[in-house]
């Protein structure tokens, strides 16, 4: 069975008509997601995927922003009440860098009951990953590192599956200079394009330390990537908005581009 990639959400911070980007790996041998989006809507965007909270067992959060952290709290609801409820057998385990796990804990311990907060450390493990940047998984090993983000401090990681493919998330950041060598020969690379460059005027990507599509793709032509797969888009037009960015990023970019919507699945091959 190949791995499949499964859209949990596609949106930027303020999406009109989209989940906040958000999304799961599921192999035979585990279940990945990456990213929480921002409130409740992610137990939602679960269930209708058909994604169980109780076979997530890897939950990596990229950085701090409410738009990625905040349904992390969520998350950890539902396993609390899974553990009170109908039980829960063994252990979470969330990944993030330290600012990551710090916002983590703090929100929880401000905003669960005490007698829930009690309950994280019998069901979750956290894995910082400035100490421990390399992680073998059933199937998988996973090695993270620093995205060079300028506007927050977030970790994006590189995946080899044991078929021998790789895929590599930089979070929301755009492929640029910066990260380019992390990302370099990818078979799959997840990364943000805000807007298509015709648009830049409009959403300002730039003043929000995001890029264009224009700007990733160039980027990507000289990385050795196969596939691109580019999300946390403005969503003011989702029905034509997979139209125009994969026609802007092929007049720079040779390899396969894909720019999913909610829910979309894609085979990881």
């Amino acid at each position: 069975m190949s791995a499949e990639l499964i859209m949990l959400g596609t949106g930027s911070a303020f999406p009109r008509s989209s989940y906040n980007t958000c999304f799961v790996i599921r192999t035979p041998q585990f279940v990945w997601m990456t990213d929480a989006g921002g409130g409740n809507g992610i137990v939602g965007r679960l269930r209708e995927t058909g994604t169980d909270v109780a076979d997530v067992r890897h939950l990596f959060v990229t950085h701090t922003h409410t738009d990625h952290i905040l349904g992390t709290v969520w998350v950890i609801r539902s396993v609390i009440n899974l553990a009170r409820w109908s039980g829960y057998e063994g252990r979470m385990t969330i990944y993030g860098n330290s600012d990551v796990i710090s916002a983590i804990d703090t929100i929880c311990r401000l905003t669960l009951l005490e007698s829930h907060y009690n309950m994280i450390d019998k069901l979750i493990d956290f894995h910082n990953t400035d100490e421990e940047p390399e992680l073998a998984l059933p199937g998988a090993r996973v090695s993270f590192f620093d995205c060079r983000s300028e506007g927050v401090r977030q970790t994006g990681f590189r995946m080899r599956l044991d078929t021998g493919m790789t895929i590599v998330c930089l979070g929301d950041e755009s492929l640029t200079e910066r990260n380019m060598a992390e990302a370099t020969g990818a078979d799959w690379l997840m990364c943000g394009a805000f807007c298509s460059y015709a648009d830049r005027e409009i959403f300002k990507p730039y003043e929000k330390h995001h890029f264009t599509v224009r700007d990733v793709a160039e980027v990507a032509s000289g990385c050795g990537i196969k596939n691109l797969l580019l999300y946390h888009c403005e969503d003011s037009d989702p029905a034509r908005r997979e139209e125009r960015y994969r026609a802007e990023a092929r007049e720079y970019y040779a390899g396969n581009v894909f720019v999913p919507r909610d829910g979309d699945r894609i085979v990881i091959e």
